[in-house]
């Protein structure tokens, strides 16, 4: 049997490895996103177009690159929180910046049905300017 822990994992994984299919079918229709609003394009997102075919883009559009690097995994039954760090290179000055983050995972029926994002903004916007 498939755990929430083990289905949040499976969607890090197959998004890093940009395995479409696989980290779409894991989410709901109607997912929301809720990035903090001083992060880049930081807003509630909601359905999986809005979320991988407008904010994911234009988000990785201000940076050369954006890693989220996980570093636990806590499991709250329906709730999953996710531990670890941006990894981002900066656009124009190639200078490389980390941010801790922790985001919270909503699971219902086998599928993700929210996201929320909790950062260190500062840097990640530092990184943006450069």
């Amino acid at each position: 049997m498939t755990t929430n822990v083990d289905l949040v994992k499976k969607f890090y994984s197959s998004f890093k490895a940009q395995d479409k299919q696989t980290y779409l079918q894991l989410c709901d229709d109607d997912i929301e996103w809720v990035v903090m609003e001083s992060m880049p394009h930081g807003r509630t997102h909601v359905g999986k177009k809005a979320i991988f075919e407008e904010y994911f883009p234009n988000l990785f559009s201000s940076f050369a690159e954006f890693h989220a690097m996980t570093e636990e995994f806590l499991d709250a039954g329906d709730k999953i929180i996710v531990l670890g760090k941006y990894q981002v290179l900066a656009k124009k000055s190639k200078k490389k910046f980390e941010s801790p983050f922790a985001h919270v995972y909503t699971i219902k029926n086998g599928k993700i049905v929210k996201f929320r994002q909790y950062a260190d903004t500062m840097k990640i916007q530092e990184a943006a300017r450069n």
